[in-house]
Formats: C-alpha cells, structure tokens, sequence
C-alpha cells in the first residue's frame, strides 16, 4: 500500500498539485481543481463505502485508488456517486507514459479525466449503444485502424533504456471485435470489448475509448489474418460464457469438501454484436540487448526479450 501511495503522489506531483493527507485520505489541490484520494484495500471493501459517506459533502472530484480486485458492486457504487476509479492497469500505464520525454499530446493521463471531470463509462451499457469509439471510419469498406498514442520518438526513449533498440517495425496486426453485454440473475450487467487476435487466438477484452481511423501517416507492414470471422466468433463466444458463469458461481460446503457450481448461460442472457475487423498497430522492437513488442495505442510492452541468459516472454504476434 505505502508503494502504491508513493506512485499517486508521483503522478500528482507531475500535475503540480499540493497535496496533503488528513483522516487516512490524501487531499490534494491546484488552482482549477481540488482532489481528495483514498487508497484501497482488498481486505477490506467496506472502506470504499465508508469514503463515499464521508465525502459526500466534499466540494471537488473524488478518486479511489487500488491495485488490488474490486467487485462489481463496488465499482457501481462509485460510478453512481461520480467517483473515478484508479485500477491496476490505469496506475501502471500513466507510470510508464510519465518515463517518456516527450509524452504524445494526444495522450490523456488519469488527472486529466478528473480534472475536466469526465466519468468514464465501465460498467452497464444498454444494449443499443456500439463501442464507444471516438472516430469511425468515415469511408464505406475502408479498414479501421486503431490510432496509434505512441510514435516512433517515444518507443525509441523507452526501447533505449530497455534493450538499446537500433530497428523499429510498426506492424498492423488484425483482431475481430466483439462487444458483449451479460445479463445476471439479479438483473445486473456487465458489458466489454472482446479483441480476437487472428494470428495467434488469442482473446482479450478492450478497454473503453480507443480511436478507430482510416489511416496513419507512419510506415508500415499490414499482416493477413489466419482465421477467420467465424472462428473468431466461436473463441469470443467462449470467452464470454466462462465470464457469465465466474460471475454465477456458487461455492457449496459440504464439511469434507467444496464444491463450485457454475451456471451456463441462457439464450437471452448473453448479448454477442460483431464490430468487425480492425488492425492494431504493434511497435516490433530489435536491440543490441533483446527485443520487445509494444502496443502503439496504450504503450503496454507486450513481451520482451532480453539476451544474455534471461528467460523470453511469450509473444503474442505469432
């Protein structure tokens, strides 16, 4: 926790925020906004509702900050109470994006949502809305390319400091979109992005608010897919019903054992819409000290290899 404290206090103090902490919360404050944070805990979920009581009356934006899991009901309730939330994945990304010199002025950091007090939108979405994209592709039948956040300058600073890459490839690589809407037995929903990757299999869900444009003016190579849409329909499917039932799972003790049920989902439980195909671009890094892959849109490193002995990550390219 105290290491997870010492990184939010990295990232305001980026944003030039005074910060100070009172009654277990750290307040925080700049000319245009003022924050108050509180760090959570995975063993004890009753704190979160606890903050939302005791800020309640507080004047600006609210935050809770944790690495650890939080349910969905948690989550709700923040999103009902104009609270944003800090995960794992959001701290990590704004911490390696803060490493670059020059961080892509299309970028915006976790502050920035706050400050211009843009909830973003997780947890249920109706059935009618499509993927919350920025941009469309305006032009009928033209592929969609998720627009790329980190450009050539700035793989370069992370690659120097990583594996002293001297070639840098920008490949698109081309997944099949899905967006998904579970309906549970209490009526709750929990709606994503599935991305099927068609070189390797592999599934993953998306977050929210990427760009999808026609085109971008960096060269590179555009690989082929090696399934297709059918295919890649039954892997999301897949994905999706073991979802449904993580979230119905129902663990019966029966003094020598326990015994985990889960529920298979009905017809109109699970909501499976095509968004098609979109190619996503992937830096392909070589260097005198390893290689690595980067994600040109979140500046995620997919995998990494380094020379001299040290085990290689598994590559999702294929």
């Amino acid at each position: 926790m105290a290491a997870l404290k010492d990184n939010i206090f990295r990232i305001l103090e980026t944003k030039q925020f005074s910060i100070e902490e009172r009654g277990g919360y750290i307040y925080c404050s700049r000319d245009d906004v003022s924050v108050v944070i509180m760090i959570a805990t995975e063993s004890s979920p009753g704190e979160v509702e606890d903050f939302v009581k005791e800020v309640s009356g507080f004047p600006g934006r609210k935050v809770v900050a944790s690495v650890g899991r939080v349910d969905e009901k948690t989550l709700s309730l923040l999103q009902k109470n104009s609270i944003h939330f800090w995960g794992r994945e959001e701290i990590e990304h704004e911490l390696g994006s803060m490493q670059l010199d020059t961080p892509s002025q299309t970028r915006r950091s976790l502050v920035d949502e706050v400050v211009q007090d843009e909830l973003p939108q997780r947890l249920v979405e109706p059935h009618e809305l499509s993927i919350p994209v920025i941009v469309e592709s305006s032009v009928e039948k033209a592929e969609r390319i998720v627009k790329p956040n980190f450009l050539l300058e700035e793989v370069k600073y992370l690659a120097r400091h990583e594996v002293e890459g001297y070639k840098y490839d920008l490949e698109l690589v081309p997944h099949y979109l899905f967006h998904f809407v579970i309906t549970l037995g209490s009526g709750d929903q929990k709606a994503g992005i599935i991305a099927v990757n068609t070189l390797t299999r592999h599934a993953e869900t998306w977050r929210w608010g990427f760009e999808l444009v026609d085109g971008i003016d960096v060269p590179y190579s555009k690989r082929e897919p090696k399934i297709d849409y059918e295919d890649a329909r039954k892997i999301a499917q897949s994905v999706v019903d073991n979802e449904y039932k993580t979230h119905t799972e129902i663990v019966k003790d029966y003094g020598h054992a326990e015994i985990i049920e889960s529920k298979r989902p009905g017809k109109d439980q699970v909501l499976i819409e095509s968004k098609g195909l979109v190619y996503l671009p992937i830096w392909c890094v070589e260097g005198t000290r390893g290689a690595m892959i980067i994600n040109s849109s979140t500046g995620k490193i997919i995998s990494e290899h380094v020379h001299a002995g040290a085990e290689a990550s598994e590559t999702k390219l294929g």
